[in-house]
């Protein structure tokens, strides 16, 4: 009897054993799969997060794209702009920058043209408009006179630079700078200045020519153009027709005993940028 009851015992325990080991068996592939499942789903996210990264660097680097190519956009629809710009729409943007330059020295008395090329009123000219002066007076567009003084000069390669004596901080119209990647020959280009000084009062005189060849004479290098250049409009300005100065007025060539015209030299604005960054303060 006892036998049996043991026997039944063992085969209980033994039944219970089966099912917990099934239960936890079951339990284990169930977990398992879960785990499965989840680290598939980690590998999804890993790969939709660096999906993503990737993403937005190729965002930024389509941003960056666009923003260069909307400036490459807007200089191009600027330099269409500026080459069917008409002559009156050069003279309005430059005419205030220029200025009559008035001097006197002992036992004489001159006048050439200047250009306002910084807002603090500082002047470009020729070093011989202003040579042996010991006053100098620049008469603005709107009839304003200030005293001015010499900053630097070059004799040499006839620039000067004044600055006018203006106070409380003034600011003035003053023309941008172009570079020689701006010239071209055959090109059309505008000169102003004051030719025949105080013999021709009023404002300040345009004239229209193209650039004629880029020319060393006696040296230097010069623009030559055949826009009419006078005495009186040395030192001025001389521009492309986006507005940039591209030199200044300095001379015709008038051989002795011949009538020749339209050949006139112009400095060029890499000398003047060589010279401004000797004597232009900061």
């Amino acid at each position: 009897m006892e036998s049996a009851r043991f026997r039944w015992v063992s085969m209980s325990v033994i039944a219970l054993l089966v099912v917990v080991t099934g239960f936890n068996t079951r339990m284990l592939f169930q977990k398992s799969d879960q785990l499965s499942q989840a680290e598939t789903q980690i590998n999804s996210l890993t790969q939709s997060l660096a999906s993503l990264n990737s993403l937005g660097g190729d965002i930024s680097s389509l941003q960056q794209d666009f923003s260069d190519l909307q400036s490459q956009l807007q200089q191009i629809n600027t330099d269409l702009t500026c080459h069917v710009c008409a002559v009156a729409d050069v003279v309005s943007l430059i005419e205030p920058s220029i200025v009559r330059v008035d001097v006197s020295g002992r036992n004489f008395s001159a006048s050439g043209s200047g250009t306002i090329i910084d807002k603090r009123g500082f002047i470009l000219t020729n070093y011989h408009v202003i040579e042996g002066a010991t006053t100098i007076r620049v008469t603005l567009m709107e009839g304003a006179i200030y005293s001015a003084s010499v900053v630097g000069s070059d004799a040499g390669r006839d620039i000067a630079l004044l600055r006018m004596s203006a106070t409380g901080g003034q600011e003035f119209p003053a023309v941008t700078l172009a570079t020689m990647a701006d010239i071209k020959v055959g090109m059309d280009v505008v000169a102003a200045g004051f030719p025949l000084g105080t013999d021709l009062a009023g404002p300040a005189t345009f004239t229209k020519g193209i650039v004629s060849a880029m020319r060393t004479y006696e040296g230097y290098l010069y623009v030559q153009t055949d826009a009419a250049i006078n005495p009186g409009n040395s030192g001025g300005c001389m521009v492309n027709m986006a507005g940039l100065m591209i030199g200044i007025p300095s001379a015709g060539i008038v051989p002795y005993g011949e009538d020749i015209e339209d050949i006139n030299l112009v400095i060029p604005v890499d000398d003047i940028l060589s010279f401004l960054a000797l004597y232009l303060p900061g």
